[in-house]
Parts: C-alpha cells; structure tokens; sequence
C-alpha cells in the first residue's frame, strides 16, 4: 500500500506521510499539521516569489497588570509627577507598615508605558520576590508573565521564555484558563519571532482549545488572529482569508477598534503575499488600517501606535518599490524602523526584517556598498535574536555580494562556511548543499581544483540523498570535467 501523498509546506511539491524531511527542498518537515487545504474553490494566483522572511507577528501580546488598561504616553513632566506621587504613598505606607505592592506594580508599569523596560523590569522582580515569600501564587504568575513580555521586548528571548514557562505552571496549578490562554499567546508570539512555527502552532492551538472549551469568545479571534501568522508561513490562503473574515464581523460586532486594526492589516499582508495583482487591495486595507490608527491616536499613545503601524508602513515601502516609487518606499521604510525603535529595545526581529528589505532595496536601485551595509546589520540583529536560519541565508546573501561584486574572496569563503555550519546544525540540507557549490564556485575560480572538488563531492552526496536527480547529474558531469 502506498503511503499518503501530502504538500511541503516550504515549496509546495508531494512528499511522503512521516517523513522528516522533504526530498524536494531539503528542509525539516512540521509534523502533525492539517496544512492542506481544499482549494478548489479559490481563485487566487500566487506568484512564485521568495518571501521567506516576511513571516513576523502584528500580534495580540497581553500586560497582565494592565490588561485592563488602555495605554498611555506622557510627557516628561507628567511621567515624573506621577512617579513622584507614588513615591509619597510609598514612603507613608511603609511608615505605617503597610502593604506596598501595589504602588510599586503602578510604578513598574508607569516605566513600561514609558518605554523605561529596565526600571520596569527591576521594580517587577522587586514585587516577584516579596510575593513569592507572601506564598501569593496568583500575583506571581501575572508578574512573571509581564517579565516575560518586558524581556520579549528587550529582546531577551531566552529569558522571555523562561518567564512565560514559569507564569504558565502556576496558572495551570491553580485554574486560571483565563490567563493561562493569554500567556500561550504569548509564548507563541515569542516562538513565531524565532521561526519555531511548529511549537508557535502547538501554544495557539492549545490556547485555542481552551477558548472553545470556556466559551472565551474574544480571546478566541485573539488567538485565532495570531494562528494567522501560521497559515500564512504554510502559504495555506484559504484558511487565513476565512479566520480573518470571522474576526474582522467579530471585531466591528464587539466595537474592538484594535481588533479592527489588525485585522485589515493582516488583509493587507495577505494580499501582499497573494502577489502584485493584488497589491492595490493590500494598499487599501492597509490604509484603512492606518486612518482606524489615526481616529484613536490620542488615547492610545506613541507606544501602542508604533505597535500597530510598524507592518503597515512595510507592506506599504515594499509594494512603492515594486512599483518603482523609490522615494516613497524608502520613506515608509523608515517610519516602519522608526516605528519598531518606539516599541522595542535591545536586538529585534522586526529590525532585522526591516534592515533586510532596505539592503534590497539599495540592491535594486544599484547602491551596492549601503546594500552590502544593511544585509550585514540585518545578519548581525538575526544572530543576536537567535535566529540561526535567517542569519545564514543572510551570510549566504552577503557572501553573494562580496564575491560577485566586490571580489572579496576570502571573505566570500568565510561568510559561506559559517552560513554552512549554521544551515549543517539545523539539518538544512539542501541549503547546505547550494553552500557548498558556492564554495566550489569560488575555488575554481581562485585555480583550488581540489578543494571545488571536495566541496561539490559533499553537494552531490546531499542531492543524492535528497533523490534529486536532475542536481545529481550537472555535478557528476561538473565533476568529471574538474577531474580531467
């Protein structure tokens, strides 16, 4: 009997059920994911363009402390007067002995609205330890989620993690489902950012069960907004086209106006990734999205804004270079940066992204040194952030353009074989087998026959493996002529 024929979700091509890899593209294989959809019905033409890189969250992250609480900017001035306020009903609580926690949570969160995340996040573990010798397991679980959020935003991922972990466990322990959903978004926000999409799948599904099963119906289009991201890195339309429908009637039903944002943000990236035929739709969702921003701007602040314009501005600069608006794509690039330093500090995916679609953007309108520049912060932020596979299809892109364009060989060599060990520990084996063509590419030229050799052996044995026959055959004839 023959084994069920399922789709690669990274090229789109029939593989095997269980395998662990696809012998197409070489890539590790999500298991367990009902990706494949009945299309049949849909009429949208995809163009085949690279967009590997453009899968990052517009997400709903949740603030435990204030999740209550709209957020707010302030000016210098009032932010230190209501510090120092605070600061007087400290001092006069712990006159008296009084309990203080509250007012410090206040002022934690009064630094966080202030984008002060290091205040913040020391004032927040001062709170964590007295609760914990309190025994107050409700009040740690929250504090440790909002640690967790604060370290997503400095871009301590790790910690990020550690923080939600241990804000899950009590939650759990003591049957808050509410919040134990709120959490498992954000841990997968975190896990969408490293490009973890199976485990970023595994939290929001889990979170979406537990939604059905209460009968939490906003936290339901919450996480359902955030699963989005999943469809649209499996290319799965169809599925993204009917959540996002659902829950943009259950946002303007609700009056959620953020809600709304982000849902016809997310229409606007979908019509993105659909291609250039509907980039025109993208454009007019997304500036629906951007005056929705504007109608509320005042009562949300600076932070909140950035938060929710960043993609937009993107999505806008990418599709002004497309249609040759160089000016105004570069522009919107850079409020789309500009927008991501408001709400994020410390390494950043989003810079990252933003950092590589300038060096392209530098690359197409013939700047080679800023192209060179910009693709190799985006590759030093993908490093800093953890993202391994990124930061070596980077170094392959840089080692691209100081080969072919600069000359620089050695450096050339360099970048590839570290994008090699990077792409080699991860079991990415057909982008470690275009590596190491590259290499060879680069020592013929440079009169190494035997190191060209050496490297196109180890292609040729990936490509093998991988049954790609047509990859196969040119490096056996490529092989024989550098032999002879």
């Amino acid at each position: 009997m023959m084994n069920e024929i399922n789709i690669c979700p990274h090229c789109g091509l029939d593989i095997e059920e269980g395998a662990k890899f696809c012998y197409n593209c070489g890539k590790p294989l999500i298991s367990g994911l009902d990706h494949v959809s009945d299309t049949s019905n849909f009429s949208f033409e995809l163009d085949k363009i690279e967009m590997d890189y453009l899968y990052e969250p517009l997400d709903f992250s949740t603030l435990l402390s204030i999740s209550e609480e709209k957020e707010k900017s302030f000016t210098n001035l009032e932010f230190e007067q209501k510090i120092a306020d605070i600061d007087i009903e400290i001092n006069k609580k712990q006159q008296f002995g009084e309990d203080v926690n509250e007012f410090l949570i206040e002022k934690a969160i009064l630094y966080y609205l202030n984008r002060d995340l290091s205040n913040a996040s020391k004032l927040f573990e001062t709170v964590l330890e007295i609760f914990r010798n309190e025994g107050n397991q409700e009040k740690m679980s929250q504090i440790y989620n909002d640690l967790g959020l604060i370290y997503e935003d400095l871009g301590y991922l790790d910690d990020s993690l550690n923080n939600y972990e241990n804000s899950l466990e009590i939650f759990k322990k003591i049957g808050d489902n509410l919040n134990y959903v709120k959490v498992l978004n954000n841990m997968g926000n975190v896990h969408i950012t490293l490009q973890n999409i199976e485990l970023a799948y595994e939290y929001y599904s889990k979170a979406l069960n537990i939604c059905k099963e209460n009968k939490f119906h906003n936290e339901y289009r919450q996480t359902t907004s955030n699963l989005i991201e999943i469809h649209f890195k499996l290319n799965n339309f169809p599925q993204s086209y009917k959540a996002l429908t659902e829950n943009m009637q259950f946002f303007r039903d609700h009056n959620d106006i953020i809600g709304e944002i982000i849902a016809n943000s997310k229409f606007g990236k979908l019509y993105f990734l659909l291609g250039k035929n509907y980039y025109k739709l993208a454009t007019s969702y997304i500036e629906i999205s951007q005056n929705l921003i504007g109608t509320i701007e005042n009562e949300i602040g600076e932070f909140k804004k950035a938060k929710l314009s960043w993609e937009n501005y993107r999505f806008l600069g990418l599709i002004n270079l497309v249609w040759n608006q160089n000016d105004i794509a570069k522009k919107n690039l850079e409020l789309s940066l500009n927008s991501i330093n408001v709400f994020k500090l410390g390494p950043k995916a989003e810079e990252a992204v933003i950092l590589e679609d300038m060096a392209k953007f530098y690359f197409l309108n013939g700047d080679d040194n800023n192209s060179l520049l910009y693709y190799q912060k985006a590759e030093k932020t993908y490093g800093n952030i953890g993202n391994e596979i990124k930061q070596a299809e980077i170094k392959t892109k840089v080692a691209d353009v100081l080969f072919q364009i600069f000359d620089a060989n050695d450096s050339a060599i360099t970048h590839l074989e570290q994008s090699l060990d990077l792409y080699r520990a991860n079991n990415y084996l057909k982008e470690s087998a275009e590596v190491y063509e590259k290499l060879a590419v680069i020592y013929e030229k440079l009169g190494s026959n035997d190191n060209a050799i050496f490297h196109l052996e180890n292609a040729l044995k990936i490509y093998t493996n991988l049954k790609d026959e047509d990859r196969q055959n040119l490096l056996e004839k490529k092989l024989k002529e550098l032999r002879f």
